[in-house]
């Protein structure tokens, strides 16, 4: 099996249209933030008014003279836009990468405010934040199901037709979890709190020098100052893992992965003042992530499934006997990814991939 159904899709979608009157993403229907319920229709078309609004650039346009604030804002404002535009596709739930892309765009979001959240006043970063984090909670639920639903699905339709009936319980409990939380999702995000919080971003993010940290005047604080030590601290981290590898466990693997997401990130937000060199660099990041990404998800589809056959009391001795096999045959998926590491994780930890990444950088 492939990584391309699980990694997280390399598009582009617009930025931010910079025009003076600013209209509002998304409007509140009826008094207050609490939790009252906005219309699927209303949604729908805050939504397209967000992609109206951010469609002035087909990248984040950083450049290297940048002040280090407003560098972060263009990202932070570049990738909600992609966010808010999965709204309509994930509210109807007809395709599972509606959620996924959601999902990629709050993560990268995050990882903005990591990168970049030292040049904000500390409350602003803290509560903003603190919203995402919310979101992101409940899209990484219901995506974690779709990517373990898919697994599920996929093993049962290599199996025997007596294999597939036996499996078809988990897969029902499965996609009963997945609606639920599906539902909870969509109450979310037709919730008046999820108009606070796309008003809260949008003004944040549309005003410049908004909860901006005052700049010393001899504090590095640009694009060319900051980014060599972003991403070699990035890069670092990465790197540490090494002495770990190749004997290292699904956790530290999983580790790796969360470090290795956020070297991608750090690199794809400096990709413009960066290239030639940054495409080539986060090509290998990629391919690292995708594996690791593939060890984690049939791992995780693993231990559901065991889970499931714990907490039922429902299923028969050969279901429970499908549902073995089925763990057993995703833990030598599992191995087999693991043994394969080596090369993908060189073309990252290599003497040539440093020797890339400081040219890159002495280009800024």
């Amino acid at each position: 099996m492939t990584s391309a159904p699980f990694a997280e899709r390399h598009d582009v979608a617009p930025l931010a249209d910079e025009a003076p009157a600013r209209p509002r993403l998304l409007r509140a229907v009826g008094p207050g933030r609490g939790h009252v319920a906005i219309s699927d229709a209303d949604v729908t078309q805050a939504a397209q008014v967000a992609v109206e609004h951010f469609n002035a650039a087909r990248s984040p346009e950083v450049a290297a003279d940048d002040p280090w604030a407003e560098a972060g804002r263009k990202i932070l404002r570049f990738h909600l836009s992609r966010m808010l535009a999965r709204v309509p596709g994930t509210i109807a739930g007809e395709d599972p990468e509606e959620v996924h892309a959601m999902r990629v765009a709050s993560r990268r979001i995050r990882a903005g405010w990591r990168v970049f959240g030292d040049a904000f006043e500390r409350p602003v970063v803290r509560d903003h934040v603190r919203q995402l984090r919310l979101i992101g909670a409940q899209l990484g639920q219901v995506r974690d199901l779709d990517v373990q639903i898919a697994i599920l699905a996929e093993s049962r339709e290599r199996r025997s037709k007596r294999e597939r009936l036996a499996l078809t319980p988990m897969l029902d409990d499965w996609t009963a979890q997945r609606a639920l939380r599906h539902g909870e999702l969509v109450d979310r995000l037709r919730s008046a709190w999820f108009t606070g919080f796309v008003d809260d971003y949008e003004a944040l993010l549309m005003t410049p020098g908004a909860g901006a940290r005052p700049v010393d005047p001899h504090t590095p604080a640009t694009v060319r100052m900051r980014a060599s030590a972003v991403s070699w601290e990035a890069y670092q981290a990465v790197w540490a893992f090494e002495p770990a590898l190749p004997e290292a466990d699904v956790a530290t693997l999983h580790d790796l992965r969360i470090a290795i997401k956020w070297l991608r990130y750090s690199l794809e937000f400096l990709r413009e003042p960066i290239e030639p060199q940054a495409t080539e660099l986060i090509r290998r990041v990629v391919a690292l992530q995708d594996q690791l990404g593939d060890i984690h998800d049939y791992h995780a589809a693993a231990e559901r499934a065991r889970a499931t056959a714990a907490s039922s009391t429902a299923l028969r001795p050969g279901q429970l006997a499908a549902i073995q096999r089925f763990v057993d045959a995703k833990e030598v998926r599992v191995e087999r990814l693991h043994r394969r590491l080596g090369p993908t994780w060189r073309g990252v930890a290599d003497a040539d991939y440093r020797r890339r990444l400081g040219r890159s950088l002495a280009r800024l």
